[in-house]
């Protein structure tokens, strides 16, 4: 499962690690914030920042900001992924990602029982492709003046419509999508800044679960019961 993510991850993490060595942060350091991190805008965000030479504090609260969405992420897995103890859960959140999730979702939706082996197996390769890209693009950071006509800034955007195509098979999550993308514009459109993002998450989720409602399914097209689910 996590191989599409890996071909989005090594060219984004190749850009993130010439940017942290061109910002003054060591080699070392940018492969390790991959490492102990793994939260890519929140790391681009951060590298900006110290080449410009931001205080600590400040980089501390655009990390925050941007990285709010997690709990959103966070609690929609949260049923599906309640057979597994708590020290599980608790690491398998550590390396939740916008793409991770985007392919757990999908996953589940297609009836997958929730098992172990199977979730670290998507975090894991998604993290180790993270990690590879960064420290390629960090120890040859010398190498590349500037990456943007390399077209790496797409790769992000590219691997989320490779993820979101699936998934608008079905007609309300199609809905949901474009729903999404025109509350995204329009905030932005209105000064909402990066919690555009945000509000236009909150905005969808709660039309998604309006329309389900209306049709008679409250709890989802792919509502299961988390608790016949076996522990692995």
């Amino acid at each position: 499962m996590g191989t599409p993510i890996v071909l989005g991850y090594l060219p984004l993490g190749f850009a993130y690690g010439v940017l942290a060595v061109k910002s003054g942060i060591p080699a070392l350091w940018a492969v390790a914030m991959s490492a102990l991190i793994f939260a890519g805008a929140g790391q681009l965000i951060a590298a900006g920042m110290i080449g410009a030479g931001a205080p600590v504090l400040s980089i501390v609260l655009a990390n925050l900001m941007v990285n709010l969405r997690h709990i959103l992420m966070s609690a929609a897995l949260a049923p599906d992924v309640r057979p597994l103890s708590r020290t599980l859960r608790t690491l398998f959140a550590l390396e939740v990602t916008d793409e991770v999730f985007a392919v757990h979702t999908s996953d589940f939706r297609n009836g997958a029982v929730c098992r172990a082996p199977r979730l670290f197996a998507c975090n894991i390769t998604a993290h180790l492709g993270w990690i590879a890209g960064t420290a390629v693009g960090a120890f040859s950071g010398e190498l590349v003046t500037d990456v943007r006509p390399l077209g790496l800034d797409y790769a992000l955007p590219a691997m989320f419509l490779a993820l979101l195509l699936p998934l608008c098979a079905e007609r309300l999550y199609l809905m949901v999508a474009v729903a999404a993308a025109l509350f995204s514009l329009g905030l932005n459109l209105a000064g909402a800044g990066r919690w555009s993002v945000i509000l236009a998450t909150l905005l969808a989720a709660t039309l998604g679960l309006w329309l389900a409602c209306r049709r008679g399914d409250c709890d989802g097209p792919d509502a299961t019961d988390a608790g016949t689910k076996e522990r692995p």
